[in-house]
């Protein structure tokens, strides 16, 4: 959060700069009694000018070093993402073992939903800033909630309105995940997509 607010604070102080400059060029073009003003101060001027020129620059190269550090992080966020994702998979194809009866393998469960909660805290502050990689993180909130609640069930049991629960988390979560797929090569894709 405090990320998208500065970029968007970084934005604003942009476009002011800009239109600044803007404004003092189109007056020196344009206003005789502007430019005999700053011919005159001439100190004023050339300091206003040096701010504007740094105010800009640094803008410039805050807005290139941004980009690039966002660039960068795109894989190794995806990559953490889908890791979370194949966790998330083993987290519902065990809850999805669970019969009627309420029989299924608990040990493992426990285990893999333990993991899927560890994982979740690990994880989430480094997909937040990226957009894409938080909603795909809310989604496993969401699934890792829906789980949960299902798996911890005193009884025991998974009825067919759990069963359908469950498979229309699995496959929200899916699709959150696909735009992060598109991130990662196609070989490290395959390998990332075995181990989920």
């Amino acid at each position: 959060m405090l990320s998208l607010v500065y970029e968007a604070v970084r934005r604003f102080a942009a476009a002011t700069v800009a239109m600044i400059l803007l404004a003092l060029v189109g007056c020196d073009l344009w206003i005789r009694s502007f430019q005999l003003w700053w011919d005159r101060h001439s100190l004023t001027c050339s300091v206003a000018t040096s701010l504007l020129v740094l105010a800009v620059a640094g803008l410039i190269v805050d807005e290139v070093v941004a980009r690039r550090q966002r660039r960068e992080r795109a894989l190794s966020v995806a990559v953490q993402a889908l890791i979370l994702y194949g966790q998330a998979r083993r987290a519902w194809n065990m809850v999805m073992m669970i019969g009627d009866a309420g029989e299924g393998p608990a040990g493992t469960l426990t285990e893999e939903l333990g993991n899927l909660a560890s994982m979740l805290l690990t994880a989430a502050p480094g997909l937040f800033d990226d957009p894409v990689a938080r909603r795909f993180l809310e989604e496993a909130q969401r699934f890792s909630a829906s789980v949960l609640r299902v798996a911890l069930r005193p009884q025991g049991q998974l009825s067919e309105n759990d069963r359908a629960h469950l498979e229309s988390a699995m496959s929200r979560l899916r699709a959150a995940v696909e735009p992060l797929f598109t991130r990662v090569p196609d070989a490290d894709r395959a390998l990332l997509e075995g181990l989920s």
